[in-house]
């Protein structure tokens, strides 16, 4: 494209940038700062948010005013305003915004770009608060599973008597296999040592002692017929 008096249009843009970058020079050199066009919004934000939407800005290669420039123009944001936080994003756009405006056109476009989302402070607190009580009744379950524990024998397992027991049996004729199996299956996930809840690997050793003692138990009366006379 060419100008009215034949000169490229191209030519006189890099023209007037270099002209504009020596004016700002030559007023830096006097110690004059020139007005910069648009209007400064410092916006508070969480600092995830922040992040998150410098990153999205790099990687849509803009700035960040130029994205939220773009979704402002989108219209409305559909999602919340993630509100007020540590972090401060500085944003010059045209003109005068709402800044939960801005964080809510912002937050629009990082759920329609990556499916972000970010909690609400006020749910955020709720779900904190939640999390909290888990945490007590975890800690006050444990406590109470810890004293009604059974405690390890001196020894080992060596009585069908014990086991039964353990297993919580009346007595060792009271149960089969398939019983002695569902109630390891239940136990053993109380008392293992990586993930129960009072894991401890005296007790689980003795819980698979008394899992293979009554299996056996109940296999040898079982051959003998000890087993259909005393049930």
């Amino acid at each position: 494209m060419t100008a009215p008096d034949g000169f490229p249009m191209d030519a006189l843009d890099r023209r007037s940038d270099v002209h504009r970058a020596s004016v700002v020079d030559a007023f830096a050199a006097a110690g004059v700062s020139l007005p910069v066009r648009g209007v400064l919004h410092s916006i508070s934000c969480p600092a995830v948010f922040r992040t998150a939407v410098l990153d999205l800005a790099a990687r849509r290669g803009c700035d960040a005013a130029a994205l939220a420039g773009a979704a402002l123009l989108l219209g409305a944001g559909t999602e919340p305003d993630p509100g007020a936080g540590d972090a401060v994003l500085d944003l010059r756009l045209d003109t005068v915004h709402d800044h939960g405006a801005i964080r809510r056109a912002l937050a629009t476009a990082l759920a329609a770009a990556d499916g972000w989302k970010l909690v609400p402070s006020a749910e955020a607190s709720r779900l904190e608060g939640r999390l909290e009580t888990l945490e007590y009744r975890n800690k006050a379950l444990a406590s109470a599973l810890e004293r009604v524990s059974f405690q390890p024998l001196e020894g080992g397992l060596t009585q069908v008597r014990d086991a039964a027991s353990l297993f919580g049996f009346v007595n060792e004729w009271c149960f089969d296999e398939d019983r002695v199996v569902r109630r390891f299956r239940e136990l053993a996930p109380v008392y293992h040592p990586d993930t129960g809840m009072v894991g401890c690997r005296q007790r689980m050793a003795q819980l698979i002692e008394a899992r293979n003692l009554l299996i056996k138990h109940v296999r040898t009366a079982y051959r003998s017929g000890d087993w259909t006379a005393r049930r």
